[in-house]
């Protein structure tokens, strides 16, 4: 038995054709996939503030050395 050609009726209202959408089933995709997306990439966001690294010698004279050279260039413009 094959399937029916007829477009389902939506809660809604709205009829949406077997191969075509209309733009508010469209348009809640696509809100449903942001929303989505959006979840998966808060996932990995850090919501306890960890204490910052303990910086060598080294890396701080390198920080301060960068810092000055962003202090010069802003005191130029």
């Amino acid at each position: 038995m094959a399937k029916s050609q007829v477009p389902a009726r939506k809660s809604s209202g709205h009829i949406c054709a077997r191969h075509a959408i209309c733009f508010e089933c469209f348009r809640a995709g696509a809100e449903r996939t942001r929303a989505r997306r959006e979840a998966w990439a808060q996932r990995s966001l850090p919501f306890e503030v960890a204490p910052p690294p303990q910086l060598s010698a080294r890396e701080l004279a390198h920080r301060r050395q960068m810092l000055e050279h962003l202090a010069q260039s802003a005191r130029r413009a």
